[in-house]
C-alpha cells in the first residue's frame, strides 16, 4: 500500500510540473534571455467572468470583476542568484500618464462594498500575481495584475534587483502597447 500511495504522489507531482513553468509557443508578448523569462497575457472580460462564475463568485463580484483590465504574467528566474519580483519598481504608463496596479487595498474595498465572502476574497487574491517574491534559481511565478477598466493600452516597464541583498545587476523588461482585450475593437 505504501508503494501505491507513493506511486501515486510521484505520478501527481510529475503532472505538476508543466503549470509551473511555460514552453513554446508562449501564448502572448515575452521576453527571453537565460536569466529571465516573461510571458503577458491579456485576458478579456468574458475570460474572466467564466473563470469566477465557475468559481461561484456572485454577479456583483463578476461585474466589478469585468470592468477592469485583467493581464496574466508569468516570470521564470532561470538564473543561480535570486531574483526580486517587487510590483512597486514597475512602471506601467499610458498616454504619458501613469497608470496603477489595482493592488490589495483597492480589491478589499470593492468586495466590502458587496460584502463578498471571505472564500472568494481567497479565491481571488490567489490568482493575483503577488506584489513581492524573492525568486530563488529556476523558481516560477504567475499571476494577474489588473489595470483600471478605462486604460486601453499601457506600457509596462519592469524592474528587478537582483541578488540576495538586491545588489547585484539590476534587470528591466519593457512591454510596449499592451491592449486591454475589451477595448481592442474600439482602438
Amino acid at each position: 500500500m505504501t508503494v501505491r500511495v507513493l506511486g501515486t504522489l510521484l505520478c501527481g507531482m510529475l503532472t505538476a510540473v508543466p503549470c509551473y513553468s511555460m514552453e513554446k509557443p508562449y501564448p502572448g508578448p515575452f521576453f527571453e534571455n537565460e536569466q529571465l523569462l516573461m510571458v503577458i497575457i491579456p485576458r478579456t472580460a468574458e475570460q474572466m467572468a467564466a473563470f469566477y462564475e465557475a468559481r461561484g463568485f456572485p454577479q456583483a463580484a463578476i461585474d466589478i470583476i469585468t470592468g477592469t483590465c485583467f493581464v496574466t504574467v508569468h516570470i521564470e528566474n532561470r538564473s543561480q542568484q535570486v531574483t526580486w519580483l517587487e510590483t512597486a519598481n514597475w512602471r506601467l504608463s499610458s498616454n504619458g500618464q501613469a497608470v496603477t496596479i489595482l493592488g490589495a487595498e483597492y480589491w478589499n474595498g470593492q468586495w466590502d462594498t458587496i460584502d463578498l465572502p471571505q472564500a472568494n476574497r481567497s479565491t481571488f487574491h490567489w490568482t493575483q500575481l503577488p506584489p513581492v517574491v524573492d525568486l530563488q534559481a529556476d523558481e516560477p511565478v504567475g499571476g494577474n495584475i489588473v489595470v483600471p477598466g478605462n486604460v486601453n493600452r499601457f506600457h509596462l516597464e519592469a524592474n528587478f534587483m537582483t541578488g540576495k541583498d538586491k545588489r547585484g545587476e539590476p534587470r528591466q523588461i519593457t512591454f510596449q502597447h499592451i491592449e486591454c482585450p475589451q477595448h481592442a475593437a474600439a482602438s
